[in-house]
């Protein structure tokens, strides 16, 4: 079975090959959003993990934990930013949790 952010970039590929117009103007979008920000990279991940979890995308929490990791988030700045989410969201998306937790102990442990 994929794990999450091997089906996210299959996803991608096939959004990219049948409409690639649409798929650029998105990655435009969200690309034009990054470099104006006032928020650095790794609390820009540390938001989207909560939005994520909120969305209760599992793809979603993959990706933005792997990306917090890599622009220098810890172990537990991820976790609290789910708990944050779970917070606001309750006990459907606590069961999210377990994503990041699959997560952090791939590329903390």
């Amino acid at each position: 079975m994929a794990e999450p952010a091997e089906k996210a970039t299959e996803l991608f590929r096939q959004m990219n090959k049948n409409r690639r117009d649409v798929f650029k103007a998105y990655q435009g979008f969200t690309a034009a959003i990054k470099k104006g920000s006032a928020i650095e990279d790794k609390y820009q991940s540390l938001i989207l993990i909560a939005c994520s979890i909120l969305s209760q995308c599992d793809m979603c929490i993959s990706l933005h934990v792997q990306n917090a990791a890599t622009h220098g988030a810890t172990r537990d700045e991820i976790i609290d930013a789910g708990l944050l989410a779970v917070a606001m969201g309750g006990s459907p998306r606590m069961m999210y949790m377990r994503h990041i937790y699959e997560e952090v102990e791939k590329l903390f442990d």
